[in-house]
């Protein structure tokens, strides 16, 4: 009489997975046509860049913003727009009385 253990790994005794069930992933079911086509792009790439870098260079802006966003990465977005990220220019009078008052505190000791 066999025991609930060796039935479960030797017949389908809906006992969890067992050796080759299920899929295989689509990494290994296409991994041919996937190393073929990675070929063929890596052996475009520079031709493809050239491309870009030329397009960009006699004017065209977005092969510019593109190779740019790919060399250095997008710009995150501010929380405060720089218009309002900037205090107003201090006047001559501003000025004045921040120097005495750092002359004062330099007096002082603070």
């Amino acid at each position: 009489m066999a025991t609930t253990q060796q039935l479960a790994t030797t017949c389908n005794g809906h006992g969890g997975a067992r050796d080759g069930a299920g899929r295989r992933p689509k990494a290994l079911r296409y991994a041919s046509e996937l190393t073929a086509a990675e070929g063929k792009l890596m052996s475009a790439l520079p031709s493809a860049v050239a491309a870009l870098v030329s397009a960009a260079e006699s004017g065209d802006v977005s092969a510019a913003k593109y190779l740019l966003d790919r060399a250095f990465g997008r710009v995150t977005a501010q929380s405060v727009p720089v218009a309002e990220n900037v205090e107003p220019p201090i006047c001559e009078a501003d000025a004045e009385a921040e120097e005495k008052r750092r002359e004062l505190s330099r007096l002082i000791g603070w």
